[in-house]
């Protein structure tokens, strides 16, 4: 009995490796730093991996922008601009350089 849990655990954590690994590109291109913001009626809150504070995260930021724009050129990029964040209605997703501290 020990070992079908056993099995069956292995199993499904094995899985969910491979769908994590599935989802993810390693070979997308590099996006150069810069700072995302959801414009709210209460300002702006930063979203997104904080590459400009940590260059550890290139690669989580090269994930978020090939799941979110399609028109930065970064290869491999997915799915319409940040849907309902760039329709001129409600919250809208800006960008700001390194240097821009809200």
């Amino acid at each position: 009995m020990r070992r079908i849990v056993l099995l069956l655990t292995l199993a499904t954590a094995l899985i969910a490796i491979a769908a994590g690994v599935a989802v993810a590109d390693p070979s997308l291109s590099d996006v150069a730093a810069h700072r995302h913001f959801v414009e709210t009626e209460h300002g702006l809150v930063q979203v997104g991996p904080r590459l400009c504070d940590d260059p550890s995260l290139q690669d989580a930021f090269n994930q978020f922008h090939a799941n979110v724009h399609t028109h930065n050129g970064v290869t491999g990029e997915i799915g319409p601009v940040a849907p309902g964040l760039h329709n001129g209605t409600g919250a809208e997703l800006v960008s700001r350089a390194c240097s821009f501290v809200p």
